[in-house]
């Protein structure tokens, strides 16, 4: 009887309480396995970058004003359930070959979130390795440049998956149409503009009491041998003038504002990090 009523207190429970101070988790939302040619289309070489997979992370940050999940992953839950116990595989281009062997929403659960208890979703791109779970969230409030909302619904565009986020067309959104953008109103979390990549293509800037200030870089950089030697933007981005140009400006605002930076499909960045439960605060 008490289990019973455990269970069902847990069923019916809300999110848990909102912290006194911003928190981030670190999720796994997969991992890409990177063919050769995967690797040579960044201007590097399998031997500058050591390890070519790329993980695929999810970040939710927690606010005392509310929760914003960045970046959804790359393979849709449903079908990591489907193939399980087995992970489930998903060819994301032709060089790229993605693995996900645990759920977005199994991974919220355990800190006690439910997609519905996300107030705002955001992605650093639309490409397919991002937006997989996106349709989850369409209760959330989607923040979103409407250069990139038109990228993500242009007809016959083979960058994207318009069915990964289908529902969201008609959620509520807000269109970020500054360089930055305050998320919570208290500088903690900021989505800043680093077009180039895809045409609104965003980073994640979150400045916290203990931790510092930290920048979560989508694929404004792929490899650290990208950055380091700095080596010109891959040849397929969507514009390879804008993503140069977003660099020079990121790297600027790097050094002025003493960030760190985390490239998102960097293998030796992720490991490093603390992973949900455990958080950055």
């Amino acid at each position: 009887m008490h289990r019973l009523l455990l269970a069902l207190l847990l069923l019916f429970s809300s999110a848990p309480q909102a912290p006194k101070t911003p928190r981030l988790y670190v999720l796994d939302c997969g991992m890409l396995n990177i063919d050769p040619a995967g690797v040579a289309r960044y201007h590097v070489t399998e031997k500058e970058v050591v390890e070519p997979r790329m993980p695929v992370p999810c970040f939710l940050v927690v606010h005392p004003k509310g929760t914003l999940l960045w970046d959804t992953g790359t393979i849709p839950d449903a079908d990591v359930e489907k193939a399980a116990p087995k992970p489930a595989l998903y060819d994301v281009n032709p060089v790229s070959h993605a693995v996900v062997s645990r759920t977005l929403k199994s991974q919220l659960a355990a800190l006690g979130y439910a997609p519905g208890d996300i107030t705002y979703v955001a992605i650093s791109h639309a490409h397919k390795d991002h937006t997989a779970n996106l349709n989850q969230f369409a209760a959330s409030t989607w923040l979103v440049r409407p250069i990139e909302r038109e990228f993500m619904f242009r007809p016959g565009n083979e960058r994207v998956e318009p069915k990964f986020y289908s529902q969201l067309e008609k959620s509520k959104t807000v269109l970020i149409n500054t360089d930055e953008h305050d998320v919570f109103g208290d500088g903690t979390v900021v989505i800043k503009a680093a077009p180039g990549h895809t045409p609104g293509h965003e980073v994640l800037v979150l400045n916290f009491a203990k931790s510092g200030r930290i920048m979560v870089a989508g694929d404004l950089y792929h490899y650290p041998p990208e950055r380091t030697f700095a080596r010109k933007p891959p040849d397929n981005e969507f514009s390879v003038e804008q993503s140069a140009a977003s660099r020079a400006m990121i790297e600027e605002y790097l050094k002025k504002t003493k960030a760190a930076i985390w490239i998102q499909h960097d293998y030796r960045t992720i490991a490093t990090l603390k992973k949900s439960p455990a958080f950055y605060e």
